[in-house]
Formats: structure tokens, C-alpha cells, sequence
């Protein structure tokens, strides 16, 4: 594995947000303008986790992409926000032995079709503020609800400046992404892509992760994990979580039981927690849960275990017009079986990569590729959040399945 010491349990550090409110960020400011506007107390927090143990310290960039910034008339001063962030973490670490995570969340806006956010636009805000974070020694893509999202997160990361990531999904009270994807997809499709390290933060208290935990441990045997304090209650909309330290660690020390090989703290942690949590470095790492070896295709809302029998429903796809497909995709939703099988025999790669990128969340199981030309099968193959089978070339890029 790129950078992580699978032998050894990784401390990260807790929140920054919390830290920041305590110490002066108010209702309104956007936390990341601290970096220059208030540089000596990002540094504060950032020697405050150093100094109670951490191992990896997260910096303070998770919004700073250039459409957030820009709604705080902040877009010009994107590149130093971010690389200022890395460069106080530098700082802060002042020579030890610990590793800096580019913190870097989701844009703020829902992705087509059901927001106005277009992959390629999306793509180009991460591949900006990445390489703005590019001094980092690694990327901590954190509290994603969208698999889409993070998937084009993941390819503009790889793409640009590759860096080691660790790729953490944030779930609801029902284990379910806002978006509706599961644990288990949510692992299984970005690890099979290359992810370094899969997990999740936020989400929830530690007493609540286990069953999210024990199904990205199917897939990943280094899991990242940072818990909430409990579940907050709000007064005049600020949040306060009632889980102390002890109470705290007592969960967070469960949670080894699922491969876990980086754990900290999210929302209402603080430094003191991370204290708190210092023993469990000491604790000898293992892989309890065994991995799932199975050759699974995925779509975002489920998988098929391509060497057991399932059943398939045909969709050709006519060159020419998206929205005729789309209406034919209609057509056969509900059409019941395991996975849908592509057809397309054209040459219109940009109208194929828009096609996929819609029908996806209609046809809602695994995909199996029939597609005569290469170049079309790398663009649909692209769009396609999920492991696709493919059928017809060895072309297993995007942690496509040869059937």
C-alpha cells in the first residue's frame, strides 16, 4: 500500500470545525478563509492535534473548492487558501513524524440529473483545488453522500496529481448515503477502482458504526474510521454533542473489530479526545473480517456475483438522440432482472458518455458493456458509476469485470 504501514494503527486527528467556532469562526464565515485570514489559529489547532498524539493531521481546506469560494467572493484567493492550508500543517508539524491529508469535501451542489452540476464541471473543481493541495502526502476525500461525486473526486485525484487517498463516505441513521448507496457498493466499486484506503467519517457516534464497518471491511482490510460524538442536538441551529472523551474511546475501541487502520474524530471531537484515544496505537492491528473475494459487477444500488447464474434484460441503444434512450430506458426499469445488458454499435463516444451518465440512475442494476468500439467503451465505461462487465475487448480500465 502507497504511504500506510499496514502493520500499524494510524491516529488521525478530530474536528476542525468545532475547534474553529470554539476559537473565534462565526455563524456565517466560511472556516476555510482562516487559512489567511487568521493564520495563527488554524496553526493553533493544527500543533494542538500534533502535540495530543496524531498521526495524521487533516487540513483546513474541505470547502475550499472555487465554486464555494466563489458565493464568499473568495474565488481569486483559491490557490492560496489551499496551498496555505498545507503549508500551516508544515508548520505546525514542525519536523515530526506525521503525515498531512489534504481535507477535500464534497462541492456543495447535487450532480446531474438531479442537480445542475455536470461531471466535467465537477471534475475541473477537484483537479483545481488538488492541485492546489498537491504538497500534501495525501488526499483525505471526506464526508461524501454522493458515490458519483466521489468517483469523479477519485478519477481527478488519479489523473492529476495521484497522490495517495483515502476515500471516505458519510451515511445516514438508515446506513444509506443521502443518495441511497450502501456501505458495501460504496466500497466495493472504489476500491476495485484503486482507492488506497476506504472509509467513513462523520455519519454518526462510534456506538453506531459497527454494521457500516463490517461491510466495507469486505473489501478494504485498512479501514479509515472518524466517529461523531454522539448524536448532536441543536440550539439556535449550532450543534453540541454530549459524548465525552471516555465515553468516547470506550465505543472507538469496538471498532477495531473491523479492520480498521485509521481512526479519529469528526464533529464535536477535539484534541482532548485524540489524547484520550493514544492508547490505542499501542494495540497490535488486525484483519478480522476476511475479505470478499467474489467477482462482482456494480451499479450504485446493488452488485451481481458474475460467476453465479443471474438474469439479464437487453437495451440497444439507438445513435443519435439522448433523450429517445432515455425514454426507452423508461420503457424496460421495471423489467425484472439482475443486470442490464448495453448495446451499441456506433462510434459517438461524447453521446455515449452523456447516455450512460443518465440511464444509470433509470436502469438501476449492474451494467454488462457490448460496445464494438474501444474508444466508445472507455467513454461509457467513464460515466458509469459502478463495475461494469464487459464483453468483446481487455480494456479493464475503471476496474471493469471481462466477462
Amino acid at each position: 500500500m502507497r504511504l500506510f504501514n499496514k502493520k500499524k494503527i494510524y491516529l488521525f486527528d478530530g474536528s476542525k470545525g468545532f475547534m474553529l467556532q470554539k476559537y473565534g469562526l462565526q455563524k456565517g464565515e466560511l472556516a476555510e478563509s482562516y487559512n489567511i485570514t487568521h493564520p495563527d489559529t488554524v496553526m493553533r489547532i493544527y500543533k494542538e492535534y500534533c502535540d495530543a498524539g496524531s498521526d495524521i493531521i487533516q487540513t483546513n481546506t474541505l470547502c475550499s473548492n472555487r465554486l464555494v469560494l466563489k458565493r464568499h467572493g473568495l474565488e481569486e484567493l483559491h490557490d492560496k487558501i489551499n496551498s496555505q492550508g498545507i503549508e500551516l500543517a508544515k508548520q505546525a508539524i514542525d519536523g515530526r513524524n506525521i503525515l498531512i491529508a489534504a481535507s477535500i469535501g464534497p462541492i456543495g451542489e447535487l450532480l446531474q440529473p438531479f442537480g445542475p452540476l455536470t461531471f466535467e464541471y465537477a471534475y475541473s473543481l477537484y483537479k483545481d483545488q488538488l492541485y492546489a493541495c498537491r504538497n500534501a502526502d495525501v488526499i483525505n476525500f471526506e464526508t461524501f453522500t454522493d458515490l458519483k461525486e466521489m468517483r469523479i473526486a477519485y478519477l481527478a485525484n488519479r489523473e492529476t496529481v495521484n497522490l495517495p487517498v483515502i476515500c471516505n463516505m458519510t451515511f445516514e441513521k438508515n446506513n444509506m448515503t443521502l443518495m441511497g448507496h450502501s456501505p458495501k457498493v460504496c466500497a466495493g466499486i472504489l476500491k476495485k477502482m484503486g482507492a488506497d484506503v476506504v472509509g467513513v467519517n462523520c455519519s454518526n457516534g462510534p456506538d453506531k458504526m459497527g454494521d457500516i464497518l463490517k461491510d466495507i471491511a469486505l473489501f478494504e482490510d485498512f479501514v479509515c474510521v472518524k466517529p461523531n460524538a454522539g448524536v448532536p442536538s441543536f440550539v439556535d441551529g449550532i450543534a453540541h454533542y454530549d459524548q465525552g472523551k471516555i465515553e468516547f474511546c470506550g465505543y472507538s475501541d469496538n471498532l477495531l473489530d473491523f479492520n480498521v487502520g485509521i481512526i479519529g474524530g469528526c464533529c464535536g471531537t477535539t484534541p482532548e479526545y485524540i489524547k484520550a484515544m493514544n492508547y490505542i496505537k499501542d494495540k497490535d492491528r488486525s484483519i478480522t473480517v476476511p475479505s470478499d473475494k467474489k467477482r462482482y459487477i456494480f451499479c450504485q444500488y446493488g452488485y451481481v456475483d458474475v460467476d453465479d447464474s443471474y438474469e439479464t434484460v437487453d437495451f440497444a441503444v439507438s445513435d443519435g438522440d439522448v433523450y429517445d434512450n432515455i425514454d426507452a430506458a423508461y420503457d424496460i426499469n421495471e423489467e425484472p432482472c439482475d443486470a442490464f445488458n448495453i448495446f451499441y454499435s456506433g462510434n459517438n463516444a461524447q453521446f455515449l458518455f452523456e447516455l450512460i451518465n443518465q440511464i444509470q440512475d433509470i436502469l438501476k442494476k449492474p451494467f454488462i458493456f457490448h460496445i464494438d468500439d474501444k474508444v466508445c467503451l472507455d467513454s461509457a465505461l467513464r460515466a458509469y458509476c459502478g463495475i461494469a462487465g464487459i464483453r468483446g475487448f481487455e480494456l479493464c480500465k475503471y476496474g471493469a469485470v471481462k466477462i
